[in-house]
């Protein structure tokens, strides 16, 4: 059986909260991101692959 140390259990525990919180931060902006562009996008009687598709070939 291993022993882990208290500290490094607990920075664990650390990591994983702080990446969970990142992922659903991350999560949410592109859902923001999808939603105020729908508009525009059904406006425009575009697909939502032709829409985004231009935004990551302009990087």
């Amino acid at each position: 059986m291993t022993v882990v140390s208290t500290t490094l259990f607990a920075l664990s525990i650390a990591f994983l909260v702080v990446a969970a919180a990142t992922a659903l931060v991350s999560i949410a902006a592109v859902g923001q991101f999808v939603v105020t562009n729908r508009r525009a996008r059904l406006a425009r009687h575009e697909s939502v692959r032709s829409h985004y598709g231009s935004f990551s070939l302009t990087s």
